[in-house]
Parts: structure tokens; sequence; C-alpha cells
């Protein structure tokens, strides 16, 4: 500092100056408050993390591999993170390549994991992968030494990516040359990539990947945006599901729909041994196999849902039994404790049913068909007669059918002299006795294994290489079936099970296992051929089909469980009865026929013994409401009944107009269900709307009818949201009023369950129905419902210009045989009728008809209100010969 002499206001005095050339940095840094700030800001942002690393998520002192790859982080956003091995461990059972956060408690994994498979060379089918850490973190195993990767393009929008042991088999996938996919398989912790128009469809994200004797694990994301599939809509963080057969599991291909970039695209997850599926954070998807075989995963590109579910009924197989009969009722009784009372209950409810005009097509008989060890020829009495009063009374006999064998009551003993002296008896013969070698055995034994279904203990044959003799000595009926639903297929075993020697001999087990393993038989019996049985477990159900398909020569089958077998129709088993349940049912099946299962069957009111027919009453009828809509419907009463003659008045005439209205619809469902699945959820009929994706509130039933639910009790209004187009209410044909993904609010009843049909759409109805559907398509006309829909296009006048124009305009077709459809097409001046085929005898063969040949009713909906004669519609009754397309190219009938 220095003083300096300075002349102010003509005095002189001295000022102290400073001369800033003489002060230090340090001083300009503790002087400037804003430096000050910014460097501390510098300093924290490195000591927090370095902070959070020793304090927070404690890491190991072992180092990464010497590999040169990324040493990983585990400064992970929270929704971001994966578990490690089981996630929920202590700090001490964490693996050292892991992270832990002590805060909560969670073990997960480093962004790049740490558990992966590397390679040094450009990937092909036959490059080794190695993998980055010698162990797992589960029970800290070895690692598989080795692992391939198999990428098999199988048509222009599905692939498949299959990582296998090479010790074990081997893969070698096909490839094509046009293709709307692209796939990038990089070394970096095993990175793969696969990317498709809209963006990219799969990726793992250098998350893990991991291969050891019993548990495969690999981690992926396929969008960031919505997804949907494995029974929920949306699929949310959180979810779980497990790919083991049990009660309450899957029934459909376990496919997960991604939303991306306003396109849609699908990955299935293959397994044959039990897995886990569980939706993390961020949609990131982990995938758990207990299982020492490797993976599988299929991706399909799209870009439209449709496009998905096409790919994977090509993948899965398709329904090709449709038969008109089996979109009606199917009854199936289980309440009395006799063969006698029950065939004498069938008796009474025939006749009661013929009297109260009460429409089904087929029932179960006297009682559901359970194999016996001790099998004679008078076993199957009471359900053959049943049979016969069935096929007296014209309707269909739909055996329902376990894969298990009673052997006997629980705890009673059975000498082997005795089994010996039953088997030489000429009309009887005994199972475990003479066909032995076929029946799953203990764990640790060669003994037959018994499970318990209530108290009985029960045999499991394994169906996969079973002999024709063995099939017709456990079959004691004469009926001829006209279909079988495969109850109990998993198959049932409710034994109590030990879980503790699962954890201990298993790398990874869980709650989720837990529930899944509870009623199915014991996880390590042996089957026939030596090998143990959890690893085959899902192909149980599967066998058994194929078992009975051989057996019955091919007739129409359902089953609650199975896997690729999309020729299969999916039968909903075990389903409680609540207001829960039924909004549930809906999602289920419209997210099965979106899956490949077009044809899905749902309970009324629930099949379990929990019905209350007191305070139920409601929600059962709002069941019947929505069975209208499903794709199959049965009524299975167990100790209560629940079918129509089960209500009195009122109750009983609502029951009885939900299976007439049904019927009504028949025309359309069976046309629908030629083409496409018939309950779709709002994003697969609409993938552009993106109002309406996440709804479960309202659903499409096909392309042209939507149905929005009143499923709360005493519910007195329902909430839409609008798609795209114009919409009509079906029976009057009030026109809603809004745009797109506009909210409308509709009044509505327990006697109500509100429809509106699309405009620019014309469906054909049968509303006198008859007590079957085969005699009703035949005997009963047809009712049109035409919607037409008006909107302007751009022309080009005599002048060169470019003017809009209003269009009004419907159409629409109906199926009748593969070679016989009828079309439809009108504008507001008149309606067209078009023959599509030649197969008039459909229609016009006194002795080969099958359809009603005449059109007597004619609804418009969507005229100036001048043109109608009702107050929303114009309703025409005119009687059309549909034989004369026989010799005419078309029937023009005027509307205005």
């Amino acid at each position: 500092m220095t003083l300096r002499f300075i002349p102010v206001n003509g005095d002189s005095i001295y000022v102290a100056y400073f001369y800033f050339s003489e002060i230090k940095w340090y001083d300009a840094v503790l002087l400037n408050r804003t430096l000050r700030i910014a460097i501390g800001l510098v300093l924290l942002s490195v000591l927090i993390p370095v902070l959070l690393y020793q304090y927070i998520f404690v890491m190991t002192a072992e180092r990464p591999p010497l590999d040169g790859f990324s040493t990983g982080s585990c400064v992970i956003q929270r929704s971001a993170r994966l578990p490690c091995g089981s996630g929920n461990v202590s700090q001490e059972e964490c693996h050292p390549q892991c992270c832990y956060d002590t805060i909560n408690k969670i073990c997960f994994h480093r962004y790049p994991s740490r558990f992966s498979y590397i390679f040094q060379q450009k990937w092909s089918e036959d490059v080794i992968l190695m993998p980055r850490i010698a162990t797992v973190p589960y029970n800290f195993q070895e690692s598989f030494k080795t692992m391939k990767l198999s990428i098999d393009e199988i048509s222009p929008t599905h692939m498949s990516l299959t990582f296998y042991d090479p010790q074990r088999t081997s893969f070698s996938g096909q490839r094509i040359e046009n293709k709307m996919y692209s796939y990038e398989v990089l070394p970096t912790e095993m990175d793969i990539s696969v990317n498709g128009p809209q963006g990219r469809l799969f990726s793992t994200l250098r998350g893990p990947l991991i291969a050891s004797n019993n548990i495969w694990e690999i981690a992926f994301r396929v969008t960031n945006e919505s997804i949907y599939g494995l029974g929920e809509l949306p699929l949310k963080e959180g979810t779980v599901k497990v790919i083991y057969n049990h009660d309450g599991g899957l029934n459909t291909a376990p496919l997960i729909y991604a939303k991306l970039n306003g396109s849609y695209h699908g990955v299935l997850i293959e397994a044959r041994a039990p897995t886990e599926i569980s939706i993390q954070g961020e949609n990131n998807v982990v995938v758990r196999s207990i299982t020492s075989d490797g993976l599988k995963l299929h991706v399909f590109v799209g870009p439209k849902p449709a496009d998905v579910m096409n790919d994977v009924r090509k993948f899965i197989g398709s329904n090709k039994q449709l038969e008109y009969w089996m979109l009606g009722a199917h009854i199936c009784n289980e309440i009395a404790e006799t063969p006698e009372e029950a065939f004498e209950d069938l008796q009474k409810f025939v006749t009661s049913a013929s009297q109260e005009k009460i429409p089904y097509e087929s029932h179960c008989g006297t009682t559901p068909i359970v194999f016996q060890n001790e099998v004679c020829l008078d076993s199957g009495i009471y359900f053959d007669k049943g049979g016969e009063l069935l096929k007296n009374a014209s309707k269909k006999v739909i055996g329902h059918v376990s894969p298990h064998i009673i052997y006997g009551e629980h705890n009673s003993t059975v000498s082997e002299d005795v089994e010996k002296s039953i088997s030489l008896n000429e009309s009887c013969v005994n199972i475990a006795h003479d066909f032995n070698e076929f029946i799953i055995r203990e764990p640790n034994s060669f003994d037959i294994y018994k499970g318990l279904i209530g108290n009985y203990d029960v045999l499991y044959p394994d169906y996969e290489n079973i002999t024709e003799e063995f099939l017709q000595n456990i079959w004691a009926y004469n009926t001829e079936l006209d279909g079988v639903i495969i109850e109990n297929i998993w198959p049932l075993d409710e034994s109590v099970k030990d879980h503790e020697a699962k954890y201990l001999s298993l790398p990874y087990f869980n709650k989720n296992f837990e529930t899944a393993f509870n009623q199915t038989p014991q996880w390590n019996c042996t089957r026939p051929n030596g090998k143990t049985y959890y690893h085959s477990h899902n192909d149980y159900a599967n066998n058994f089909i194929d078992a009975v398909n051989f057996a019955s020569g091919g007739i129409p089958t359902w089953a609650s469980n199975q896997w690729r077998k999309g020729d299969v129709m999916i039968n909903r088993q075990n389903i409680s009865t609540s207001w829960t349940n039924l909004r549930k049912e809906l999602v289920e099946a419209a997210l099965g026929g979106i899956s490949g299962h077009w044809l899905w069957s749902t309970p009324i009111c629930g099949d379990t013994d929990n019905y209350n027919n007191k305070t139920q009453i409601e929600l059962c009828l709002k069941w019947y409401m929505a069975a209208t809509y499903m794709p199959m419907i049965k009524i299975h009463s167990k100790s209560v009944a629940r079918h129509p003659l089960a209500f009195e008045g009122t109750d009983r005439r609502l029951t009885i107009n939900a299976l007439n209205q049904r019927l009504t619809m028949l025309p359309y469902f069976y046309t629908t269900l030629q083409e496409g699945p018939l309950l779709r959820p709002m994003f697969y009929q609409f993938p552009s709307s993106e109002s309406l994706k996440d709804l479960t509130t309202q659903f499409s039933v096909g392309d042209n009818l939507l149905i929005v639910p009143n499923l709360t009790p005493s519910q007195s209004h329902v909430h839409l949201w609008l798609p795209p187009g114009s919409w009509y209410e079906i029976w009057s044909g009030f026109k809603l009023k809004g745009e797109e993904g506009d909210a409308v609010t509709m009044t509505t009843t327990s006697a109500d369950f509100l429809t509106l049909i699309r405009g620019d759409s014309i469906i054909a109805l049968q509303k006198d129905v008859e007590e079957t559907a085969d005699k009703t398509r035949l005997q009963s006309s047809f009712s049109l419902i035409v919607a037409i829909d008006c909107h302007f296009v751009n022309i080009t006048n005599e002048f060169n210009n470019t003017i809009q124009q209003k269009v009004c305009e419907a159409s629409g077709h109906m199926y009748m045989t593969n070679n016989m459809s009828l079309k439809f097409e009108t504008d507001t001046r008149q309606l067209k009728i078009t023959a599509v085929g030649d197969d008039f005898d459909a229609l016009c063969d006194t002795d080969k008809a099958i359809w009603a040949h005449t059109i007597k009713e004619i609804n418009v909906y969507g005229l100036d209100d001048k043109d109608n004669n009702y107050d929303h519609h114009k309703h025409i009754v005119r009687t059309i010969n549909l034989c004369e397309l026989e010799n005419n190219e078309d029937i023009i009938i005027m509307i205005t």
C-alpha cells in the first residue's frame, strides 16, 4: 500500500492507494464472492460422488477385470437400478462386483454391469463369448466359461436371439436378404441392439448377462414409452410374472407390446424352464430362468400392433377349428355329490331349460371326467347316460378332463396283492400296476409319486411318449364327445410343499416361484426318462393336449395353460367372483386375443366355490352382459348354481336376455373372428391415438363396435373417450358429438351395457333367436344396421379447381363359409348387396343350407333428420331374398 497526495476540492489530502499488481491470486479469490461460490460448487461436484461411493454406495475393494472394458459406476438414478442377484440381501451377501445401497439395503448392478460376456473380434455365430467375472451374484456360483449367441432372421419382421451354452447344444440362425430390421452386437459388455424403421426396438443397454448352473439372466429395454402385455394394461414397474404353468399363471404367450415413436413392436420370451419376468424402472425388463440351457427372445418389428400379432400367430400357430356353435354358451354343473344325483340334476336342468327357452349349445354332462386308477367296463355308465340325454336334446357334449389319475383316498393302503387281483380281473385294469412305466416318480427313489387333490392321492402320467393302449385303458366312456375342456392342466397337486430345499438347492428362488410351485407336482420329481421334472414342467400341458387330440381324433380342445399351441382354445379357470375380477377378465381377454389366442373362454360369474347368490346378484348379472362380447363363454357352477335357472323373476329374464343378445350378434362375431381377435384394447385398435392408449374402461369389439362397461355397483353413468371417426349408440342410432379424445358421459342402468357402432360400417344381426346358435343362424332372418359416416374429400371440378365435396357412405361384409360372403355398400340413397363366392348351397339349398336367406329389417343411422322416420334413424321393413344373388350381380335397396 502506498500513500499518495491527491487534490480534492482544492485541498490536498493523503489517500491510501492499492497497487493491484501487488495482490496475490488467493487474495483475489477470497475477496471475490462470486468466484468463491463457483469454486466451491466445483469442489462439491467432485467430493459428493466420492462420499457417495464411500458411505452410501459401498463398493468392494476388488478391482475390475483387467480387460480394458469399463469399470462401471454405482452412481445410478434409483429408478434405473437393476437388482444384482436377488437384490434384497445384506451387504455381506452382495457380490463384490455389485454396488450396495446402505440406506435401502439393495444390491444392484453397476452401469455398465460387470456381469457380462465379452469377445475380442467381430461377432458371428461361431464366436465364443467369455464371462468378465468368474462367479455370478447367485451364491457365488461359477459362471459358464463359454456362451454363444445365435441370431435367426426368421422373416422380414421377425427375428430371434438365442443365448446358449455350446457345451450342451448348438444353434445356427438363418439369414435373409430383405428385412425391416438391423442389429448390432458389440463386444463392450455384450451390448446388443435391434433397430427398426421406428427406432431402437431392443437393447441390452450394457446390462447384466449371466449364465450359470440353474440360473440365466438378461436385462433389456424395448422402449422409453408405454408397454403392454402379460395380462396388464399398461405394464407397469413392479409387475412380476412367472412362466411356470400353475393356477393363476399366464394363459397366453408371454408377449410384450412396446410403443415407440407412434409405432408398435413386440418382444416374446420363449421359456420351457421356470422363468421370472420382472418390470423394473424405466421399462427395464429382467428375465431370470431356472435353467442351464439358455435363453431365447423374439423381436417383432410391427409397426402396427396387428402386424405384431400376425407374426406371433405364425410362430405359435393358429386355431382352424372354429365352428359356429362354439360361440354359444357352454354349461357345466358340479354340485351333486353322487353320480346318481348328478344324472337326476342333469335331467331336471335339460327339461327346465327347454321350458324357459334358455339358449345354450353344450353341457359337460353329469360330471367332469376324472381318470381312475381302477378302470372297469362300467366305470363311465352315468356319464354315458348323461351324454345320451344331451344328444337327444340336440345339445353338444363337451367333456371336462384333467390329466391326473385318482389313486385312492389319502392315507388308505392298497396291497400289491389287491392291485394284482384287480389287474387280473378281465373287466378291470389297474393303471399303477399295468402301466407303471409311464408314471412320474419320487425324487429320491423310484417309487411312484403321489400328489394330493382334495382327499385323494393322485398319479401323474408322463404323456410325452404315451401309448395308444394306455389311453384306451384310462378312458372308460363310450359317449362321443363334441369337444373337450382340459382342466387342472398344470397339473394340479395340492400336497403341502416344503420350499426350504429349493432355497438350498437352487441359486435363485423367491416368493414368486413359491406361488407357482405350490400347487404343482414336487419340483424335483423324476420323469420316466430319468430327467428332473421341473425343467420341462411347461411341456406337460402340451403333451397332454397332444395325447387327447390323438385319442379323440382332433376334436375341438380348450385348455387353461399351454405353450406355443395357438391351435388350442383358452379356458379360463378358477376365477373368483368379484367386481375386480370381472374387470380383469375383460383386460385378460383383450390382451389374450391380440397375443394370438382369438378363441378365449371366460366363466360367467366366476367358477369357484366363493359365489354368493344373495349378495352378488348384481355383479353376476353384469358379468352376463359383459360376456355377450367375450369370444367364448361358459357357465360353470361349483357348490352354488349360477346358470339362468338359478335366478328368479327379472334377474332370470336379464340373464336370458344377455344370452339372446349374444346370439343376435353372432353373425358379426363370427365374421370378426375369421380376421382378427374379437375383444381388443384401445391401443391395438387405435394405435395412433395418444389419448386412448392406456384405457381399461372401454374396448373395441372387432373393427366396428365399442363397449363401455359399467362395472361398479349401482353405477348410473359411464365416461368414455371418443375414438377417431363418428359413433352411434347401437340400438337407437343416437350420434355422439365430439372430437377424438373428448370425454363423453352417458347415463346407464344395471340392465344396460353401452355399445356403440362406428360410422362407415354395416353389420348383420339376427334378432329372432332360437335355443342354439346353429338353429338361430338357419331360421332367423337378418337385420342390418347401417351407420353412415359423412366427411369431405378433395375433388377437381371441370374448371380444374380443387374443391371439397361431402361424401356419406358405409360398408361391411358378413362371412358365411370359405366360399361365400356378403358385401354391403351404401350411400345416402341406396344400399347395394353383392355375393363374394358362389357357395349358395349354404343359403339356398333346402337340405344343405346352414344360414338364413332373408333380410327383413334395415336401420339406417346418420341420415339428415328429414329422412328419418324415428328420432335418430330410419327404419326400413322389407323382405329381401338373398338367393336372388345366385342369378343377379347385386341387390339394390333404396334408402331415401
